[in-house]
């Protein structure tokens, strides 16, 4: 709770009035404005405000006060909001705070209060308060409080259920950096504390039972004894067990997470045992006692926790093919609770499924190598072929596990690509839609495994991805599968002769999905493909080129700016390869690119940059390779203007090298009349030089240079001073070496 910023001196002054005063009538009604259900914001912020000013400037009076109410308020909502208040104001801050007489009555205080309470709930919520009190008091060395610590002790032991749960509440809830100094003052009562917890492990008591869990665990180093801790520890399991038949589960959940925090907090007096212990939690999470998920989630978090201990994961490694399958079907059993879209019941599952995942990784990393990858290999066997698409679904999903870290195991293990390879094809045309998309979701992923099939498997993925497209009905499938084929074709080796024999029939399925104008994201990603296909094709590229050029200039027109630019590209690749089919349409693309470059005179900010660089890019190619086909002496001097290119840096780069070409080979159009355009060939060589590799690649950079210092042993010395004047003063700075030259 923060106390650190200043209050009004009016507010000081009001809080000293209240605590001072013997009336409670004030202090229950800022409980009330603090604690209520359904609190307004401006009392409840009025209330909190009260209680931060008090802890600031009249912390001994503001405890006192507290504390009184705690022990002698007339109701036990009074005495329940007065725990609720220390617990808020955080015992740990303000203890050090306290004048000693204070803290001596406080002592006191509390030592009789828990003789004279009589409500259980009140109680429990005055336990962790004085858990936090005792543990910053022996969290320093110079304070002791043997007289609570002897009085706890006795409750432990004591008949009464309240005074019992109380004590154990305390233990329970010590802070972690003090349990060491508390269990060293309480080493004489180890007799006493031994008897009474396992007394109170085996309590009909449910509430008894797991505030034992916790007191255990908090207490831990005063058993050192092995015969004691493995009594405790077996109370302790045949305590869950009890509690897992025996109640609605919350009980059960209470106390494995203790078990869990003992995992975590404790783990060398437990790794003897943690063989045993993860047999125990199989034995519980596959009991046919219709537990919840959530209760055999709570179960399974012991063997998860053991996978972030380094000794842990030894012993869980330890464990023999059957039990590791066993240990790994609980997250995939939990990867069944996978939502249909179809169905909403199944939302709340999700939770569950994204758990199984995170557990199922964690699980894999920590078994790691051949083992992890032999029991894959077994559970997928099961999943992969089952009857039920949730199976299936989840088999998907430890592939794609176990391939993003263990891929090169399973290229290399005898069969394992032909055993789970030949099984996971079947889910490209699996009857149940998430089925496919996690299959072709797999083939998008960057890993050794999935490339391991994209070369093994070439002509049968082609075949694959072809016959779903054609298959799929479901928008989200067919983009996924476009996008599975786009990435083999991106990775695959351009020169393939399968892709050569396949590469008509993909071309036609792809043209038509532009002509049947599909989603913006399926278009996009059918243009890419197109225009990769052209690019490693040739043989096909002309036939593509007079069949993705009108259609080209129609998916120019679109207004998603991803679908314009690789419709823009689409015609740069047709322009490049020199089709004939291009020159009936020169006017119509050349009327696009003005229309483009003329709109976009801020090219740089706007959203279309990259379809800007693009045009540009396709009037170059078009000046390159069809210059009959328009008036160069126009036509070149224009496509000039617009360099350099900045944002696509692929275009960028493309031009850049084909200016330098059109340089070197004094190129008359790009020259101009009485060579009136060099003076914009130098500025775009020295722009394009002063940005390194980003905008050229290094033999253009080079030849650049060359072309620079030709061009400045050629200016005239007259028109030197004209050039200069011409230029910025980091261009001039860039060119006078060159000139020096």
């Amino acid at each position: 709770m923060e106390s650190d910023k200043e209050f009004p001196t009016e507010l000081q002054s009001i809080t000293f009035q209240i605590l001072s005063s013997n009336d409670t009538a004030h202090m229950e009604a800022i409980f009330y404005n603090l604690f209520s259900p359904e609190p307004k914001p401006k009392p409840h912020s009025e209330a909190l405000a009260f209680l931060q000013c008090s802890k600031k400037y009249h912390p001994d009076l503001l405890f006192i006060k507290l504390f009184f109410l705690l022990r002698c308020g007339a109701t036990p909502l009074t005495r329940a909001n007065s725990a609720r208040a220390l617990h808020l104001l955080s015992t740990p801050d303000i203890w050090p705070k306290l004048k000693p007489v204070a803290q001596a009555s406080l002592k006191a205080h509390f030592t009789a209060y828990l003789k004279e309470e009589t409500s259980l709930h009140v109680l429990r919520l005055v336990a962790p308060v004085l858990a936090e009190t005792l543990s910053i008091i022996y969290k320093d060395h110079q304070q002791h409080w043997p007289e609570v610590l002897d009085f706890l002790v006795s409750f432990t032991a004591s008949n009464d259920d309240k005074s019992r749960e109380t004590a154990l509440l305390v233990f329970a809830n010590l802070r972690k950096d003090c349990r060491l100094r508390v269990s060293d003052a309480l080493r004489g009562a180890v007799p006493v504390l031994r008897t009474s917890f396992m007394e109170s492990l085996g309590s009909s008591n449910a509430d008894i039972q797991v505030a034992a869990f916790g007191a255990v665990v908090s207490l831990v180093r005063l058993f050192s004894d092995p015969c004691v801790f493995h009594e405790l520890l077996r109370a302790m399991m045949v305590a869950a067990f009890a509690l897992l038949h025996g109640s609605d589960g919350s009980y059960f959940r209470r106390a494995f997470a203790e078990m869990v925090r003992l995992v975590m907090e404790e783990p060398a007096p437990l790794k003897p045992y943690a063989s045993d212990m993860v047999l125990d939690v199989l034995q519980i999470v596959e009991s046919d006692a219709g537990l919840s998920i959530v209760t055999q989630q709570a179960a399974f978090e012991l063997v998860m926790a053991m996978t972030e201990v380094e000794d842990y994961a030894t012993v869980l490694k330890s464990h023999n093919h059957q039990t590791l399958v066993r240990v790994f079907m609980i997250p995939m059993k939990m990867l069944m609770f996978v939502e249909d879209e179809d169905d909403k019941k199944e939302k709340d599952g999700s939770g569950v499924y994204k758990v199984g995942l995170k557990w199922l990784n964690r699980l894999c990393v920590t078994v790691g190598g051949d083992i992890v990858v032999n029991i894959g290999c077994h559970i997928l066997k099961i999943f992969l072929d089952s009857q039920h698409w949730k199976k299936r679904h989840a088999g998907i999903a430890l592939l794609t596990v176990l391939s993003k870290d263990f891929s090169d195991e399973m290229v290399m293990r005898e069969n394992f690509l032909m055993e789970v390879v030949t099984k996971f094809f079947k889910s490209f045309q699996d009857c149940h839609d998430r089925v496919r998309l996690a299959a072709f979701s797999f083939m998008q992923m960057p890993t050794n495994f999935v490339q391991a099939m994209h070369v093994l498997y070439h002509h049968r993925l082609m075949h694959a991805f072809a016959a779903a497209l054609d298959t799929t009905q479901n928008y989200k499938v067919k983009e996924q599968t476009a996008s599975a084929m786009l990435f083999f074709l991106k990775t695959t080796l351009p020169d393939s002769l399968t892709l050569y024999k396949n590469a008509d029939v993909i071309t036609n399925k792809f043209l038509s999905i532009l002509k049947g104008k599909e989603g913006a994201k399926l278009r996009s990603i059918a243009l890419v493909t197109l225009n990769i296909i052209a690019q490693q094709c040739h043989e096909l590229a002309h036939k593509y080129c007079s069949s993705y050029l009108p259609i080209l200039l129609e998916e120019c027109q679109d207004n998603n700016s991803e679908i314009k630019e690789e419709a823009t590209r689409g015609i740069r690749i047709c322009a490049e390869l020199g089709t004939p089919h291009l020159k009936p349409l020169v006017n119509r693309i050349l009327s696009y690119l003005s229309s483009v470059l003329i709109k976009e005179p801020n090219h740089s900010i706007s959203e279309n940059a990259k379809v800007y660089d693009i045009a540009v890019s396709v009037l170059g190619r078009i000046c390159e390779f069809h210059r009959d086909t328009i008036d160069g002496s126009k036509i070149v001097p224009a496509w000039l203007s617009c360099l350099p290119l900045k944002n696509d840096l692929i275009e960028a780069k493309l031009m850049h090298e084909q200016l330098c070409l059109m340089v070197a080979r004094l190129d008359k159009d790009l020259s101009g009349a009485g060579n009136q355009n060099l003076l914009k060939v130098l500025v775009v060589f020295l722009e394009v030089v002063d940005n390194g590799d980003k905008l050229a690649s290094p033999q253009t950079i080079t030849q650049m240079n060359n072309l620079l210092r030709q061009l400045g042993r050629n200016i005239p010395r007259t028109a030197i001073n004209t050039v200069l004047f011409s230029l910025n003063d980091r261009q001039r700075e860039l060119l006078l070496p060159f000139l020096a030259s």
